[in-house]
């Protein structure tokens, strides 16, 4: 499904189309004869480009080998928390604003080099170079950021103001100064080391052809000797391509698009042979995604602009029952605007469907005898517009279907996701909107819902305003007491329930298909596809089955 992460975004499987393949690869025989218990095989769409924690923003294949091959001060745990990886601790200043690291010794490049705070000065300077030619947002996070080497194993980096993100943006991967050194912003980009690439992660990679990029385990890893001998990643051009190859067994893992056909669902518990090898049965895990799918009331709109008739739209859509009365079978009901499974989750509720006729009565819109509801002479009838999707159409024509139930009068329209977004919710002009918004993985919902991010280019499209959110947003960015952030985000989230600025629909997920006999993958919200490989250093495949 489409998701907005701060920005209004085009759909996942339109940005994982195959990557022109650069000019200097290297080249290996195809690998082959380990046994597949050692050697795990998955299929990917799309080719690496850059291979480089520092590029790669628009490639979901680059993030996914950058995750086995790199790491980051911080790692960040299934719930979205910050824990020490390549920094085994860390002090902050009184006034939040310095973090000093304290790197763990002994830890070494996938080269044999000696990793220290070099490193990590080395890799914020890179972000913070005139001309840096990465994602101009990530730089954006870095400007700003002092950083002072106090001893070989100890790095101050002082912000220019408190920021309760800054931990989970010290998960970036650090990449080798011994390797780099010298390279301007251009060079650094055009390296041969995007394509051959020395990282501290848990697997270096060992050969790339067009077809393939194949890893072995990082035997000196810090957090322990990885289960998995051998890692293959497979490309194909599209994802009819892959679901076919994980049919025929030529691949055992794919993270399937959302939702996934009933086809391959049955494929699921059917033993492939990868040769040479012995049958693996295959099973699938559930990951839920760091988003919702999001009903947008336009706040700023009449008769949108009465919090009464967006709580009466709330009950009548009967949120708990609708992603299954459209067919959608994985995921889980909204209720709130910071997804399960983080750590500042609250779990609420919207208002019953029992309540909807009262909630329409009490905010002056009464029933007609026509069965229609009405507020003096004026009908209440609404546009809906969402983008042309099958999954994201049934959605919005069953949402029609509920409000008609209690007469309201809404024209479903679809529309391309591009001209939606330019010609609808970039200038706001719409009443009601059914899109998706992606959460970045600290769980401020701020740039989504606070009344400064109203105007375009804001992430505020529904034109919320509310100042008791307002006063909550803003405390809970700016401590670092996750104690007290989780108490601001529950008291915004009932706050959200109580307003209804939009309708949190529902939380898709995606189904990760692996070895039945996969351990060690434990199940986590997906910031990222490559957050599936969070605990790669530990899965073992047990025994052939």
């Amino acid at each position: 499904m489409l998701l907005v992460r701060g920005r209004l975004l085009y759909p996942t499987i339109l940005l994982a189309g195959l990557a022109v393949l650069a000019a200097g690869w290297f080249f290996t025989t195809d690998p082959g004869g380990t046994s597949s218990r050692d050697r795990y095989i998955e299929g990917v769409i799309g080719r690496p480009a850059r291979i480089n924690p520092l590029f790669v923003a628009q490639s979901n294949t680059d993030a996914d080998l950058v995750a086995l091959v790199f790491d980051g001060l911080t790692r960040i745990d299934s719930a979205g928390r910050p824990q020490p990886n390549l920094a085994e601790s860390w002090e902050i200043s009184p006034d939040s604003v310095a973090y000093t690291f304290r790197l763990r010794r002994n830890i070494f490049w996938h080269d044999g080099a000696s990793f220290d705070a070099i490193d990590v000065a080395f890799t914020i300077a890179q972000l913070q170079a005139p001309g840096f030619r990465g994602s101009p947002a990530l730089a954006a996070q870095w400007q700003g950021v002092r950083t002072t080497i106090i001893d070989a194993f100890t790095i101050e980096l002082r912000l220019p103001a408190p920021s309760a993100s800054f931990l989970t943006r010290a998960a970036i991967g650090i990449v080798p100064e011994h390797l780099l050194v010298g390279l301007d912003a251009g060079a650094l980009f055009d390296s041969t080391f995007n394509r051959a690439p020395v990282g501290t992660g848990p697997f270096a990679l060992v050969g790339l052809t067009q077809n393939a990029v194949r890893l072995e385990r990082h035997t000196g890893y810090h957090l322990g000797i990885p289960g998995l001998r051998e890692i293959e990643l497979r490309f194909f051009r599209d994802h009819a391509a892959l679901l076919a190859a994980l049919r025929v067994g030529e691949v055992s893992a794919a993270l399937l698009v959302d939702p996934p056909s009933t086809t391959i669902v049955a494929t699921l518990g059917r033993p492939v042979v990868l040769a040479p090898g012995t049958p693996l049965a295959l099973a699938a895990t559930e990951l839920p995604l760091a988003g919702y799918t999001v009903l947008y009331l336009n706040n700023q709109r009449t008769p949108l602009n009465d919090p009464r008739l967006r709580q009466a739209l709330a009950a009548a859509i009967d949120v708990p029952t609708l992603a299954a009365g459209a067919g959608i079978a994985t995921g889980s009901a909204g209720d709130g605007p910071i997804v399960p499974g983080s750590w500042a989750y609250s779990p609420t509720t919207w208002p019953s469907v029992s309540d909807a006729w009262e909630f329409f009565d009490d905010a002056g819109w009464v029933t007609t005898e026509e069965g229609t509801r009405s507020r003096g002479d004026s009908p209440l009838t609404l546009q809906l517009v969402t983008n042309a999707e099958p999954v994201r159409e049934a959605l919005a024509n069953l949402i029609a279907q509920r409000l008609s139930d209690h007469g309201v009068t809404v024209a479903v329209t679809a529309l391309p996701s591009g001209e939606l977004v330019t010609r609808l919710l970039g200038p706001r002009e719409y009443e009601l909107v059914l899109f998706g918004w992606e959460t970045d993985i600290d769980p401020d919902p701020y740039g989504a819902w606070h009344t400064s991010q109203i105007a375009p280019p804001g992430g505020n499209v529904a034109g919320y305003h509310d100042a008791l959110s307002d006063v909550l947003l803003e405390a809970a960015r700016t401590t670092i007491d996750d104690a007290e952030r989780l108490d601001l985000y529950g008291r915004f989230t009932r706050r959200f329930v109580e307003t209804v600025p939009s309708i949190v629909l529902h939380y898709p997920s995606r189904l990760y298909t692996h070895p039945r006999a996969l351990r060690g993958m434990f199940p986590g919200l997906l910031f990222e596809p490559s957050d599936r490989f969070r605990s790669v250093h530990l899965w073992k495949i047990t025994t052939p089955e």
